[in-house]
């Protein structure tokens, strides 16, 4: 009996999602490819490997003994796979998205990154464009805030950190006493908006929405930096997370208040590409922004 190793890696990822139309994805193969390599490796084997069931498919006793050699087999063609990429191309910078919330991070991890000898290019944006890029391609790996919405099968997070959003105010603005406060106080104040479409600001209208508060005047200022300026110069307030101006809270020219209501948690996570023959890259730089975070902890 000849085993392809193509059939072996396949069944591994079906065993691992325990859904073929998810390990079709991860693989990027059509479900019917997937379904035939399946049936191709089962005809060979003799017997049953895996049952349907209503969520996907349960492996059988022939099924798990064969799984850790697949298992090896996966391993090993991706390894291999590796090896012969790394040969044939040339060094380039490792591509991490940053969403405009997380950039005071850039530093951090693109100098953490050449202490151990890699270079990393930074590109900002939203955090749900960052996410496609990655699943696209054309982007290693990205930090971001975790969407409303769940995200694509073909990217996988990793916890980064996270936190609380607050009100934002000026100092010996009439809130900062409070120390936390429902978001009905500011339908008279002038609010301030970073930037449009983020996953931020859209956390930040489902709050107000739901808290039914209306602010008197909206300004849309188009960028965080933006924003911090105006909070000093003490135009209005905002709902951000105190992590975007903590120079200016340190230095007591803003305040932090808490917001008095349910689902004010943001979660940062690292996401790469999710198939099991995932780009070496990839794996590398979210270690490196992994490791980077743990560094700033430590400080």
């Amino acid at each position: 009996m000849r085993l392809s190793p193509d059939l072996l890696v396949t069944f591994s990822v079906v065993a691992e999602y325990g859904n073929i139309s998810r390990a079709a994805e991860a693989l990027r193969l059509s479900q019917p490819a997937v379904s035939a390599q399946l049936k191709t490796l089962q005809d060979l084997v003799g017997e049953r490997l895996y049952v349907r069931n209503a969520y996907g498919i349960t492996l059988t006793d022939a099924g798990r003994d064969l799984l850790g050699y697949a298992r090896v087999i996966a391993a090993t063609t991706a390894s291999a796979a590796e090896h012969l990429r790394s040969r044939r191309e040339r060094t380039r910078p490792l591509l991490l998205g940053l969403s405009w919330t997380l950039a005071s991070h850039a530093v951090n991890v693109v100098r953490s990154a050449h202490s151990n000898g890699h270079e990393v290019k930074v590109v900002s944006g939203h955090s749900s464009d960052l996410g496609e890029q990655v699943a696209a391609g054309s982007l290693d790996a990205a930090l971001i805030v975790r969407p409303l919405t769940p995200l694509p099968v073909a990217l996988t997070a990793h916890r980064f950190s996270a936190e609380d959003l607050s009100l934002l105010v000026p100092a010996e603005h009439e809130l900062e006493a409070r120390g936390s406060t429902p978001l009905l106080a500011v339908s008279g104040e002038v609010f301030l908006w970073p930037v449009s479409g983020s996953t931020i600001a859209r956390r930040a209208e489902r709050l107000l929405s739901e808290a039914t508060a209306l602010p008197d005047v909206q300004f849309e200022l188009g960028s965080i930096a933006a924003v911090r300026a105006a909070l000093v110069g003490k135009v209005g307030v905002t709902i951000l997370p105190p992590s975007v101006a903590r120079a200016e809270i340190a230095a007591g020219l803003v305040t932090p208040v808490l917001i008095e209501a349910p689902n004010v948690t943001l979660e940062y996570v690292v996401v790469t590409p999710s198939d099991v023959l995932a780009r070496t890259e990839s794996r590398l730089l979210s270690d490196l922004v992994l490791g980077a975070r743990t560094q700033r902890h430590s400080r």
